[in-house]
């Protein structure tokens, strides 16, 4: 059971689950207002479809990572043999059958939403030309990564009605006022396309130059979201209602801010070490810094929407490091 949940790196979903969880903040709380009652009404109402969309999108990110590993099994046998596939602990027949079935699953629990069967299908596609080539080719694979995880948080958006996920498709038919669906998204896409960049240079031969445009590009965006965090439209209204709210909206921005700078420091300071020895190996610690770092982010990002979204997604953080510690990739 332990390599199966190696296989689909069972940790990432932590990662999906904080993704969702800021697309959902981001676009629902875009303008003034900040009840939490709200959102819950709202899912309430949605019924299943609370239910289906975040199904389909740990099945889509399992199914990715099944056909990432089957389409790198000659080289894992080379550099990673002690993983569930090449070391032989799970056969290929059962993972190429497994593969299929995630696919399938996830496909079957798009369709029970409206559009949900094309979004997840445009989903799949990007994470399968990853897998099948992109990623073999400098910065290609880095571009399509970064573009599977916007069309993942997109898909993630009809979690909230299929309203939402059209305003992040034709921004400009956003009438004034309406949230800017596509925003975050676009954010998640250029921290993932840096992270992907980085994580490119550990298995290939690559200029001291690629290295600092994907640390520019992960921190540039980290940067952002605490530029945003600080013009929030919950900011005022929070500090004019009183003692208590201000001290809420203390904390919130504390909080924000200690989870933004602790995340530019750890990927940063490596990253920045192994621009300047060009040691392959040196980058791998900036790389996992953002991996798990990118629940930071989302939890920075998204407290621009609401404050509570700031302590709510880094949670998952800790979840994320016990489950990546007790189901280690070698």
């Amino acid at each position: 059971m332990l390599d199966w949940l190696r296989l689909i790196r069972a940790s990432g979903f932590a990662t999906i689950a904080a993704n969702i969880a800021a697309v959902t903040f981001t676009a629902f709380y875009a303008n003034d207002g900040f009840s939490l009652s709200w959102l819950a009404a709202h899912l309430w109402r949605s019924g299943w479809i609370a239910l289906w969309v975040p199904l389909a999108g740990f099945l889509l990110y399992a199914t990715g990572m099944v056909w990432n590993d089957l389409c790198d099994l000659d080289r894992d046998r080379v550099i990673n043999p002690r993983r569930p596939l090449p070391s032989g602990r799970i056969g290929l027949v059962p993972a190429y059958v497994a593969g299929l079935l995630l696919a399938v699953g996830a496909v079957l629990a798009a369709a029970q939403v409206r559009h949900g069967l094309p979004a997840a299908g445009v989903v799949l596609m990007l994470a399968l030309l990853y897998d099948l080539g992109a990623k073999q080719v400098p910065w290609l694979g880095s571009a399509v990564m970064a573009l599977v995880r916007v069309a993942h948080a997109c898909f993630a958006l009809l979690l909230l009605g299929p309203d939402y996920l059209r305003m992040a498709l034709t921004p400009w038919e956003t009438p004034p006022g309406a949230p800017v669906a596509l925003l975050y998204p676009l954010m998640l896409g250029v921290y993932v396309g840096g992270l992907s960049l980085m994580a490119e240079l550990e298995s290939r031969r690559g200029r001291t130059w690629e290295l600092l445009a994907g640390m520019a590009l992960v921190l540039g965006v980290v940067a952002l979201a605490l530029v945003r965090l600080f013009t929030a439209p919950w900011l005022v209204p929070m500090v004019r209602s009183g003692a208590g709210g201000m001290t809420m909206a203390v904390a919130a921005l504390g909080l924000g801010v200690a989870l933004a700078g602790w995340l530019l420091w750890s990927i940063a300071q490596p990253a920045w070490q192994a621009a300047r020895s060009g040691r392959r190996d040196a980058v791998r610690p900036a790389v996992v810094a953002a991996l798990g770092g990118m629940i930071l982010f989302d939890a920075v990002a998204a407290g621009h929407a609401h404050p509570a979204a700031i302590p709510l997604i880094a949670l998952l953080y800790p979840l994320f490091r016990g489950m990546a510690r007790a189901v280690r990739m070698d």
